[in-house]
């Protein structure tokens, strides 16, 4: 029994001591930011309406998560700015024939969190984008890019997430 809990005990101090730590153990955002209110996004683009959905997606996805609350600007002890500063579509593959194939959507974004002391996380950037397939139909092409636009925010919504619990 005791040659089975030599080696867990091992592999327990092994990785405590080179650092690693599961998801979800730290108990706030850096600086210990545990309320956040979210600005009004910014939208640099002229792309409409993205900011609106953007800001929805990230209320619900840190609602979502145990380590932070989304609170009223009074309650808060840090807040989150998000500047969209591009918005691009543009072919990524063709077909033989030389048209568009397939299109890709990019969507960027600046991320800031400040806390009560001043910014612990500036303008940093964040990107996501998705790949879709052309139609002949404009309308079609069209329905597709505003879809995928919305699975791109998602995606970058996830990002912003990341850039702000992980990658400071």
């Amino acid at each position: 029994m005791k040659k089975g809990i030599i080696p867990i005990f091992i592999i327990s101090i092994f990785l405590y001591s080179c650092g690693y730590r599961f998801v979800g153990s730290y108990s706030s955002l850096p600086g210990g930011v545990s309320k956040v209110y979210i600005e009004n996004i910014e939208n640099l683009t002229s792309e409409p309406n993205i900011q609106t959905y953007l800001k929805s997606y990230l209320i619900n996805e840190l609602d979502l998560d145990s380590r932070v609350s989304v609170v009223d600007k009074e309650k808060a002890d840090g807040y989150v700015k998000v500047k969209i500063v591009s918005y691009d579509v543009s072919p990524s593959a063709f077909k033989s024939s030389g048209l568009t194939s397939m299109y890709r959507c990019n969507i960027a974004a600046l991320v800031s969190l400040k806390g009560t002391k001043g910014y612990i996380i500036r303008d940093k950037r964040v990107e996501a984008y998705r790949n879709y397939n052309a139609d002949s139909d404009v309308s079609a092409t069209e329905k597709a890019r505003m879809s995928i636009s919305k699975e791109v925010l998602k995606d970058l919504t996830l990002r912003i997430k990341d850039a702000l619990f992980v990658n400071f």
